[in-house]
């Protein structure tokens, strides 16, 4: 622990691969990188990088000491992130992206970020294709399916959403309950797609046949619309179809169907005030599944 300022280097130039990249990132000389990478080799007896022209590649044991590094740097930056929101007065645009079913999940969360900064303004953007953080086209991302992969991004778990088959009231007594071990004679409205993100459009697309598909988009408030008119069988947000009126559940909520979501942020902009009191917001009103 005597080695926290060679620990930093040798962090910065495993994330960056070259002397160069540390050197700019920390605002030093690369003699001072090289300097620290030395010191700290000797300090625990182990090489923890190879040299050669095109920069630094980490060792075996170089990479399994500076995934303990990289732990305590997130750490220490969390708190730091956490203390200087605590202590700051936040103004400024802040760009939230969002799909279009997270809209009203996302709501009482900026609600509760303008009410805590009241200097702020928040941009809401929301369609279907992502927004890409390393062109600073969002500050906060949500996203659904698998877990994002991206060396520059920083994410979150958001919240697991419960989807489930849903009918308007008129429907069922004009075509019968429906069954969903057996959709067969019911009209669908949806987005059956066996490479969506989503699981339950995947599930749509193995288990009804097309000529079902009375009306397909991947607008939820589409699909929304029509179940309110009754025109088939689609999938809601449990947590949404509570507030509509004459919209009953017909299956339960799969675990198959469930969709995982996340938050996520570029490491350039991730521990500023603002989108770190942002994510706390957004947190504090995600749903509990």
């Amino acid at each position: 622990m005597d080695y926290w300022n060679e620990i930093h280097t040798a962090y910065w130039v495993a994330r960056t691969g070259t002397v160069s990249g540390a050197a700019k990132r920390l605002g030093v000389h690369r003699a001072t990188v090289n300097r620290h990478i030395d010191v700290l080799e000797v300090a625990i007896e182990a090489r923890l990088f190879l040299r050669h022209r095109r920069g630094y590649e980490l060792t075996d044991v170089g990479r399994e000491f500076l995934q303990v590094a990289g732990r305590s740097h997130g750490l220490l930056e969390d708190f730091l992130g956490r203390l200087r929101v605590q202590n700051s007065d936040i103004e400024g645009e802040i760009t939230v992206a969002t799909l279009p079913p997270f809209n009203d999940l996302i709501s009482p969360g900026i609600l509760a970020f303008r009410q805590k900064h009241p200097l702020t303004r928040v941009h809401v953007t929301t369609g279907d294709e992502l927004s890409r953080l390393e062109h600073a086209e969002a500050h906060v991302s949500v996203r659904v399916g698998a877990k994002p992969v991206n060396e520059d991004y920083v994410v979150l778990p958001f919240c697991s959403l419960e989807f489930a088959l849903f009918a308007h009231e008129a429907y069922i007594a004009s075509r019968g309950m429906p069954q969903h071990q057996n959709l067969g004679g019911h009209d669908i409205v949806g987005n059956p797609d066996v490479n969506s993100p989503a699981p339950f459009e995947v599930w749509l697309a193995q288990n009804t046949d097309p000529d079902q598909i009375v009306i397909r988009s991947t607008n939820p408030r589409v699909i929304e619309d029509a179940l309110l008119r009754g025109q088939g069988v689609g999938f809601l947000p449990v947590s949404l179809s509570e507030r509509l009126k004459g919209i009953e559940q017909v299956s339960p909520a799969l675990p198959i169907w469930l969709v995982q979501s996340w938050m996520v942020t570029h490491v350039d902009v991730h521990w500023t005030d603002k989108v770190q009191s942002m994510l706390s917001c957004l947190k504090g009103i995600a749903p509990k599944t």
